[in-house]
């Protein structure tokens, strides 16, 4: 079958980001992180203390599954929930200990993954594969 070139880089992208998606949820996995998890635990990583609404906001999760998330995280001893004491009707969530170092080893993990996307590439062709990269991104737009 004859393709273009084009259509040939859209399916190695494609194929391309499923195999690194599914790297980064066997290293989640491996760190006992349930793939519902990963998603909220990158957004409390960057700012701790959200509520449970803007988390759904971030995330695009519905607010059932967050708050059905939350209670499974919060039982792993991932995270604490606290109720503001100014408007009860808000949770504020926030990263235990134990929450903050299994992100910070999925992060450790995932930069492995991101450094073997470039192993054996001279600076030259790493900023060449970077800049095809944007470039690609910027003509989808």
């Amino acid at each position: 079958m004859k393709t273009k070139k084009g259509e040939y880089a859209a399916g190695l992208i494609k194929e391309i980001s499923n195999l690194y998606a599914l790297r980064i949820r066997i290293e989640a996995e491996n760190l006992g992180i349930k793939n519902a998890y990963r998603t909220l635990l990158s957004q409390l990583y960057l700012k701790d203390g959200g509520t449970q609404l803007s988390l759904a906001e971030k995330t695009g999760m519905k607010a059932p599954t967050i708050s059905i998330t939350l209670r499974k995280m919060e039982k792993d001893g991932l995270v604490d929930r606290v109720v503001d004491e100014k408007d009860l009707r808000k949770t504020h969530v926030y990263l235990t200990e134990k929450g903050r170092q299994t992100t910070d080893n999925l992060n450790a993990a995932i930069d492995r993954i991101n450094e073997g996307f470039v192993k054996g590439m001279t600076e030259t062709e790493k900023e060449g594969f970077l800049k095809a990269l944007e470039n690609i991104k910027a003509s989808l737009k």
